[in-house]
């Protein structure tokens, strides 16, 4: 048997969940994520972490960094747990697409490489309750003890039906049987065994559970971490970490009163300690 191949992101494919007819797919990703982080790592990091650091002492060009928005990852290596909030999960509901809240592709781009965001970007949110994430994890959860009942069973098995199964090359997977489909609710559900056993593990997973600040302060759930979350609010925990990974520029400016640089992050850290779950959904839309 040849050596299966690694996901984009470098993680290894469940043996049990991989496809031959996926490999070429997936080492073409592979290839591009490598050369991606290769660049990232060797010519973009290097110039954030200078225009960050430029910020930080108010050297030259200071506020043209603070206008374009701050390089997210060099502020989150600079602050690192100090972007840490710990929140009960259920409180945790109002959540936003980040390819609906930056529905033009340059401006999408721009966003993910920031840690201010302007715009309205936050008032297109939906409940997290509703959206397929959630029911998907409940669905497991509830039919637990007889997975072939279970609304997710039903329709990866009506795809393979219509002849279109269920893949993912970024994960390695092909559901085009009953047994794969069987495997791939079971990892689901022993995630959720094991936290409900041991608790929520911040270290599983590629990346932390993200959230942004929107412009009243509140804590709104972006596209990092969907089913660990929903995993959480199922099982009912108390608490859980979660990281800023932006925040609203109307925001920052009441955060940072006007200061600048190193005092201007310390503000934010500090009014970060004060914020509260959003509760409600500004407009109603399908997650």
């Amino acid at each position: 048997m040849k050596k299966l191949p690694k996901s984009p992101t470098g993680e290894q494919v469940h043996p049990a969940l991989y496809d031959p007819e996926l490999r070429w797919a997936m080492q073409r990703s592979r290839w591009a994520s490598t050369t991606r982080t290769a660049f990232e790592a060797r010519i973009v990091r290097p110039l954030e972490d200078r225009m960050l650091s430029r910020w930080l002492n108010q050297d030259r060009f200071a506020q043209r960094v603070e206008a374009i928005g701050l390089p997210y990852r060099s502020v989150e290596a600079y602050l690192d747990d100090k972007l840490t909030l710990c929140l009960a999960p259920n409180e945790l509901s109002c959540a936003i697409s980040i390819s609906r809240s930056f529905p033009v592709a340059s401006e999408k781009r721009l966003a993910m490489n920031q840690f201010i965001w302007k715009g309205d970007w936050d008032l297109t949110r939906f409940d997290f309750r509703k959206g397929s994430r959630y029911r998907f994890i409940d669905d497991i959860w509830q039919h637990r003890e007889a997975l072939v009942q279970s609304t997710s069973y039903r329709r990866f098995m009506q795809r393979i039906e219509q002849g279109k199964p269920f893949r993912s090359h970024h994960k390695g997977i092909l559901l085009n049987s009953s047994d794969r489909v069987m495997t791939y609710l079971n990892v689901y559900l022993g995630y959720m065994q094991d936290m409900r056993a041991h608790g929520f593990n911040a270290n599983q997973g590629k990346d932390r559970l993200g959230v942004a600040i929107d412009r009243e302060g509140q804590v709104v759930k972006i596209n990092r971490g969907l089913h660990r979350l929903a995993m959480a609010q199922v099982l009912g925990l108390a608490e859980i970490p979660v990281q800023v990974r932006a925040v609203h520029a109307l925001w920052w400016q009441q955060a940072t009163a006007g200061k600048q640089g190193q005092a201007a992050l310390a503000s934010m850290v500090e009014a970060l300690q004060t914020v509260q779950a959003a509760s409600t959904p500004r407009t109603p839309t399908k997650g």
